[in-house]
């Protein structure tokens, strides 16, 4: 929570420092590497958080580490060989090289945190999260200063650097620290092979997932200047926050759990998570749908108009995908994970290509983002849908807590449309937010009562 609002603390700032081509440049370097850096420990970390014997787990984790050594150098190898590709979304060497080094630092946190998840230290990973929103905010608005925008790479590097420096940290000074002990090439291979099912099933999964999130960055830069993609990269990225925040919190919890405890015992309390988190999420849809771009234009300034209708449209897949984004490694830990392939195949597939398609055939990147919107909105619901199957929860409780918060978002849209027409803009908004906020405050004080 303290770096999801100290990234929304600087935004305002960051937007003023930095121009929509710049962040352009910055999410295209990003999509590649947090693509590339989630896929280079071909999802073995998942394997890690799952074994529960030290003496497997040891040389589980050290394999792991190999394997993103090895990855990360065949993508050295590519990115030298691509480099004037690159330059057609305006990056360069330089900034290659950075992005190398993040996508490298990502890989191997991506090991260490699974370590730490593992003997559900949540703790020290809070705070590598949080010191790396320091770090990375931190560097960023020293940075822009000079005025360039590569500081916003630099920054970002930097930030994982230190969070994982801290996780290498952490492992090295725990209690159950991995154990070395050497091993021929035959018997890695070996070791590695009885956990194949993560690379067969959840290495797919991932490219899917990262592609459903990630794709639309390249395909809105081929038809379009790097100032609309920084547009839309940053309303895809600031209707997101919440997804951010349920992703580092939830994830790992609920991952342990059922890994520990089992996938029906969870019941409860994943059905009133989702519950709260769509009444949370639902002011703020009404809000954002309500202001569109005149409230990002007051928050962010005059040159990201654009923007603010594309969060207006993005703000509702948004909001589901902060209850899906953590519910696949429950299907992880049930041995599912040929579900969440099958799901995630329909869903990357369906919403990137009605985006590809509505750009290719000359509409606006307005209608082509309401469309992906839609799409994403019903593979969402129908993710959600499967997996309360799967677990054997009942379904009619995810369909009340669907109508409960589309109810709030809609009395909040008309309660703001009241409002606009006896109080100026500005208020109007400041209004939107204090009531959005006390009913997220409200719902977090329900959730932890309810769940304690």
């Amino acid at each position: 929570m303290l770096s999801q609002a100290l990234a929304l603390a600087t935004v305002p700032v960051l937007f003023r420092l930095y121009t929509p081509q710049d962040f352009g440049v910055w999410a295209t370097l990003q999509a590649m590497a947090m693509i590339a850096g989630s896929l280079v420990s071909l999802r073995l970390d998942l394997a890690l958080v799952l074994e529960r014997d030290l003496d497997l787990a040891s040389p589980l984790f050290y394999a792991a580490v190999g394997v993103v050594v090895v990855c990360c150098i065949i993508c050295a190898f590519l990115i030298s060989i691509s480099i004037e590709l690159f330059s057609l979304s305006g990056i360069d060497g330089t900034m290659a090289i950075w992005g190398w080094s993040w996508l490298m630092l990502v890989g191997l946190a991506v090991v260490f945190q699974s370590w730490l998840m593992r003997d559900g230290a949540f703790a020290a990973i809070s705070i590598a999260v949080l010191l790396n929103a320091i770090i990375t905010n931190g560097v960023q608005l020293a940075g822009g200063m000079s005025g360039h925008g590569i500081w916003l790479i630099v920054g970002s590097v930097a930030g994982q650097a230190a969070a994982t420096v801290f996780y290498v940290w952490r492992i090295s000074s725990g209690v159950e620290r991995p154990v070395w002990r050497s091993r021929s090439f035959y018997e890695t291979w070996q070791l590695l092979n009885q956990y194949r099912r993560f690379p067969q099933f959840s290495l797919p999964f991932t490219v899917l997932s990262l592609v459903r999130d990630r794709a639309p960055i390249f395909i809105i830069g081929a038809f379009s200047p790097p100032a609309l993609v920084g547009l839309y990269s940053q309303a895809w990225r600031l209707t997101h926050f919440p997804s951010g925040l349920t992703s580092s919190v939830l994830r790992p919890v609920f991952f342990h759990r059922a890994a520990t405890e089992g996938l029906l015992a969870q019941g409860r309390a994943v059905d009133r998570f989702v519950k709260w988190l769509l009444v949370a999420c639902s002011p703020w849809i009404g809000l954002v749908a309500f202001g569109n771009d005149a409230l990002f234009n007051l928050v962010l300034g005059d040159h990201w108009q654009g923007a603010g209708y594309l969060a207006a449209v993005l703000i509702f897949p948004a909001a589901l995908f902060t209850v899906t984004n953590w519910m696949d490694r429950l299907l992880d830990a049930a041995g599912r994970q040929d579900v969440n392939l099958k799901v995630e195949l329909v869903a990357g597939l369906s919403s990137v290509g009605v985006l590809w398609a509505a750009l290719a055939t000359g509409c606006p990147l307005a209608l082509a983002v309401l469309l992906q919107s839609a799409a994403l909105v019903v593979s969402y619901i129908g993710f959600v849908w499967t997996c309360y199957g799967i677990a054997g929860w009942p379904r009619s409780a995810f369909v009340k807590s669907l109508c409960e918060a589309s109810a709030v978002g809609a009395f909040t849209y008309f309660f703001l449309a009241l409002v606009s027409l006896l109080l100026p803009q500005t208020v109007v908004f400041l209004v939107g937010g204090a009531f959005a906020m006390s009913m997220t405050i409200v719902t977090l004080l329900i959730v932890r009562k309810e769940l304690q």
